[in-house]
């Protein structure tokens, strides 16, 4: 992440803000194309949602993909492990799988590995723990379409900077 001491970056102007915005387009339809070829659309989110955290949070540095990536993943089985608990053991099984899940968070408080328990993990706990998705989703298809889109965007963003810094040489 940033230093906060840093100044934010200056907005693109208009001419700028509608390359970027043509660039992020073919990158979601592109996306789009092939996770529904790998998976099924309920999981496609997983991608997007690694992406708009790497994007936002980590500005797109490519250093950071592997900590988003393993957070993202440490999330997503947070998650999964309260309903694979509680469907296995009942209520036992929630009462352990809500103790997990809060040491998880408390690593993250703590800041204790962070390359696993880090604000990714928590913003994908967050998602897949929600009943809706803990009710729909295939959690091990969720790794892998988190995993994979993350692996897309992050060549994309590189291939789009190599290219960028040849035509600005």
């Amino acid at each position: 992440m940033t230093d906060s001491t840093s100044a934010p970056a200056a907005a693109p102007g208009a001419l700028a803000g509608l390359g970027i915005v043509a660039v992020v387009v073919v990158a979601i339809v592109a996306w789009v194309v092939i996770g529904t070829a790998l998976f099924t659309d309920l999981t496609l989110f997983g991608g997007f949602l690694l992406l708009w955290h790497w994007a936002n949070l980590e500005q797109l540095e490519i250093r950071r993909m592997p900590a988003t990536i393993l957070g993202a993943l440490v999330g997503i089985g947070l998650a999964w492990q309260v309903v694979y608990l509680t469907s296995t053991m009942g209520n036992t099984g929630l009462i352990l799988g809500l103790l997990i899940m809060i040491a998880g968070i408390y690593l993250q408080v703590i800041n204790v590995l962070p390359l696993l328990f880090n604000p990714t993990a928590m913003l994908f706990l967050t998602v897949a723990a929600a009943p809706l998705i803990q009710l729909k989703v295939d959690f091990a298809e969720l790794a892998m379409a988190t995993v994979v889109g993350g692996l897309f965007f992050g060549i994309f963003v590189e291939g789009l900077k190599r290219i960028a810094a040849r035509f600005m040489a």
